[in-house]
């Protein structure tokens, strides 16, 4: 039997991973206060209508993970690597430059190609020659965490977004590599947030890909105001502010 894409010995091991203990800051203070964070090494689904705020949240947990020493992957399917940049330059000023220059920031651009931008990589970036292609995502990915497990990082992962991954592949083959993907950050304790806008997919396509995670951030804005709610097996925050 061929193996899905991008499998690897790491999902092997996958199922035999004790999950971790230790609770994560998360960037959202709604979530540190009320149940201490995320615990490491949970894949998290991130939901919301367009322009609800989800993406805000999600590079400010990248940005605390970058304050606390951690290692960042971030993964752009709707923008290239270097406009995601500058948005976390908005966050991090300068220091956004110094995280990725050691090595601490990296990104895995899947948009460049699908705009028709040239391929080259730079330090700590990798770009994908297309969407489709999730051996070659699997392959970068792998590369990325094993220099920061080098460096010894406790590591955090964005993935912007698996909506777009379904405009480019049959929801078997993006559900078959969420799978094998959620093993293998699983295996290597990476807490990991995964965009999908809700409104966008049917909802079986939805509960398919939300049973595969450990928890599902709701994000919505109303009045001015963003809101969330948090549900996991062992937690629930009913919709607040999220400063």
């Amino acid at each position: 039997m061929t193996p899905a894409a991008g499998s690897d010995s790491l999902t092997n091991r996958s199922s035999n991973t004790i999950m971790s203990s230790e609770m994560i800051e998360t960037g959202c203070r709604a979530i540190d206060e009320r149940v201490g964070g995320f615990r490491r090494g949970t894949i998290i689904l991130v939901l919301g209508p367009p322009m609800g705020g989800k993406r805000s949240i999600c590079r400010n947990f990248i940005a605390t993970g970058l304050r606390l020493g951690e290692g960042c992957i971030v993964s752009c399917t709707n923008t290239t690597a270097e406009q995601e940049h500058e948005e976390f330059k908005r966050i991090l000023g300068s220091d956004a430059d110094k995280f990725l220059n050691e090595g601490r920031l990296a990104y895995i651009d899947l948009f460049s190609s699908a705009i028709g931008l040239p391929l080259e990589e730079r330090q700590h970036i990798k770009r994908i020659p297309s969407a489709s292609d999730l051996t070659s995502y699997n392959v970068a990915l792998r590369e990325l965490l094993s220099s920061m497990r080098r460096k010894e990082l406790k590591v955090r992962l964005l993935f912007d977004s698996v909506s777009t991954l379904l405009l480019y592949n049959p929801f078997q083959t993006v559900s078959r590599f969420l799978h094998i993907l959620f093993g293998k950050l699983r295996a290597m304790n990476v807490t990991s947030l995964f965009l999908l806008d809700e409104e966008a997919h049917e909802k079986s396509v939805v509960a398919t890909v939300m049973g595969m995670c450990n928890g599902v951030l709701r994000v919505k804005s109303e009045d001015g105001k963003r809101l969330i709610k948090y549900e996991s097996e062992t937690t629930r925050i009913d919709w607040i502010t999220c400063d």
